[in-house]
């Protein structure tokens, strides 16, 4: 399925490159795998050294693969692949455990994204010199979270389980916030007569700033309200949406007990709830999360409901589908990345990711001590540490960048975005690796 919606906006020679693409995908994960299995690198991180490979290939000469052939809309990652990454990680989620922290994910997935946008917004602006709104959309699309690298350290690790699910529920949530945040600020640009969208040249490291976006400044800050009150009728009508499909495809699941119909019932409504939710304006990244939350802890619970077979075969049927799809992703990263841009980009890119790092160490800190002094959620110094190590950037904002129109000023933000998302996979897995083996290992 994952194949299929890859190959859905390919070039005209559909049929010669089908024969390419595909082989280079499954051997691209099986060579990956292999490369992994030995050296203990990341399947992940060597699916983007794959990917950059190919793209350097590509632009020596060497096609291996005619790079220029494989155009996937942007709009396909964050509508078609990231939906059921979001799913099946949220049908993992032991709803009582989430209980005892869905404040602080719930807080770091929403208020923690618009934290990061605006401290990463002010740096960007200050330190970099960027314009107003340049900055503060660089910065909402990098706010997202990735849990895949965190969830492969935590399989060689025992960390704490409501640790664990504390990442990857705020990465699921949070997807959805980065990009609401990251539209409504590209809306405030055509609002306000910007040319956000074309105006900027780079020189050497950077973006050459345009100072007449300055008097759109005030004009941006005044719409702040409407903009929350449109983030809060998108949040929470996708998780309405997602919740109501999910029920209904309930009462349907006790109907059955076939398998195959019942796995086919749950894409339907994986993708039923995205869809639907983006048609009414609402966040189809949000109604995925809940309706994987619902599935895994309501419809398979009991098993006059849905039988341990059905259980079972679901379950490994959207664990492969996640792993495909994630494979997909980071393959995308690395085929899409211009290591040329990214080195003429290079101090930008420094800047912007410990911009970045500092916008998430103000925001997950000051929320996760909050939590813990004013609710009952205890979140120790140690699991504040792991959530800001643990802010790996992914694929997603890649896509938001990617989803711009063409100008000098998307290349350039692409480029950032690859760099940036690069520097996090490589330097933040390090990093917090080294710290779970110290600070869990025993436990």
């Amino acid at each position: 399925m994952i194949i299929i919606i890859l190959l859905a906006t390919l070039g005209s020679d559909l049929a010669s490159t089908l024969e390419i693409i595909i082989p280079v995908f499954l051997m691209a994960i099986f060579a990956a795998a292999l490369f992994s299995s030995r050296t203990n690198i990341p399947y992940t991180i060597v699916l983007v050294g794959i990917g950059i490979a190919l793209s350097i290939s590509n632009f020596v000469g060497l096609k291996i693969i005619h790079l220029e052939d494989f155009r996937i809309d942007p709009k396909l990652i964050i509508d078609f692949i990231i939906p059921p990454l979001i799913f099946e990680a949220m049908m993992r989620v032991d709803y009582q455990e989430f209980k005892k922290i869905r404040i602080s994910a719930m807080l770091l997935a929403t208020i923690g994204v618009a934290i990061s946008t605006l401290v990463g917004g002010l740096l960007l602006m200050y330190v970099a010199g960027l314009p107003f709104l340049v900055a503060f959309a660089f910065s909402a699309l990098i706010a997202p979270t990735d849990a895949v690298m965190v969830i492969e350290i935590f399989k060689k690790v025992k960390v704490p389980s409501l640790l664990a699910n504390l990442l990857e529920s705020e990465a699921s949530f949070n997807d959805a916030t980065g990009v609401i945040a990251f539209s409504s600020i590209v809306a405030l640009a055509l609002g306000t007569g910007s040319t956000i969208l074309g105006s900027f040249s780079t020189i050497g490291a950077g973006f050459i700033p345009d100072n007449s976006t300055s008097s759109s400044i005030g004009s941006a800050v005044s719409s702040v309200l409407f903009e929350a009150e449109l983030f809060a009728i998108e949040f929470f009508g996708g998780a309405g949406i997602g919740l109501a499909i999910a029920a209904a495809s309930h009462r349907l699941h006790t109907l059955m007990n076939d398998p195959f119909s019942e796995i086919a019932l749950t894409v339907a409504t994986v993708f039923g709830a995205t869809i639907l939710s983006n048609s009414l304006g609402l966040s189809g990244l949000v109604a995925a999360a809940t309706a994987g939350l619902y599935f895994g802890n309501v419809t398979i619970r009991k098993e006059t409901d849905v039988s341990a077979r059905v259980r079972t075969s679901a379950f490994s049927f959207w664990e492969t589908i996640a792993f495909f799809s994630s494979s997909a992703i980071f393959l995308y990263l690395g085929v899409t990345m211009d290591i040329v841009s990214v080195g003429q980009n290079i101090l930008l890119i420094v800047i912007a990711f410990v911009s970045v790092l500092i916008a998430r160490a103000v925001s997950s800190y000051a929320i996760l001590t909050a939590t813990t002094k004013l609710t009952k959620e205890n979140i120790p110094m140690s699991w504040r540490h792991v959530a800001m190590l643990g802010s790996m950037r992914g694929a997603i904002s890649v896509a938001l960048a990617a989803s711009l129109p063409e100008s000098e000023f998307r290349n350039t933000m692409l480029s950032i975005t690859f760099g940036v998302v690069l520097s996090s996979l490589i330097i933040q897995y390090v990093l917090l690796s080294k710290y779970v083996q110290r600070k869990f290992v025993e436990q």
